[in-house]
C-alpha cells in the first residue's frame, strides 16, 4: 500500500512538473507531451525511490514502470506519437532522469526526507 502511494504521489508530482517545464525540456509538444513526460518521470523516480528504500526489487520496479506507462498510453490521445519516447523499464528511466539532470540546473542532490541526517 505504502508503495501505491508514493508511486501516486511522485506522478502526480512529476505530472504538475511536467506540464509546466515541457516545452523547456524539450518535448516541443505543449503541456499535453509535457504531462505525459512528466507522469513517466514520476513512474521513474518512484520507482527508483522504492528501490533505493528496499520496498520494491528490481521485478517489481520493472512491473510498476511498465504497468504505469500502459496506463497513460491508455489514457492519452498521444500513445500513437511517434515523437514521445515512452520508458520501457529502469534502463530508458535512468536516461530519462539524466536527461532531465542535464537539462536543469545544477544544485545539490537533497537526500529522501526519511534518509535526512540529523
Amino acid at each position: 500500500m505504502k508503495t501505491a502511494i508514493l508511486a501516486i504521489v511522485f506522478l502526480l508530482i512529476g505530472g504538475a512538473i511536467g506540464g509546466y517545464v515541457g516545452v523547456g525540456f524539450g518535448t516541443g509538444m505543449g503541456a499535453s507531451g509535457g504531462l505525459v513526460m512528466g507522469s513517466q518521470a514520476g513512474a521513474c523516480l518512484a520507482a527508483q525511490a522504492g528501490r533505493g528504500r528496499g520496498v520494491l526489487s528490481a521485478a517489481q520496479a520493472e512491473a510498476v514502470i511498465r504497468d504505469t506507462v500502459a496506463m497513460l498510453k491508455a489514457r492519452t490521445p498521444l500513445a500513437g506519437d511517434q515523437n514521445i519516447q515512452w520508458v520501457n523499464g529502469e534502463a530508458d528511466c535512468a536516461r530519462m532522469i539524466a536527461e532531465m539532470d542535464r537539462a536543469t540546473p545544477q544544485r545539490p542532490n537533497p537526500e529522501p526526507p526519511s534518509q535526512a541526517r540529523p
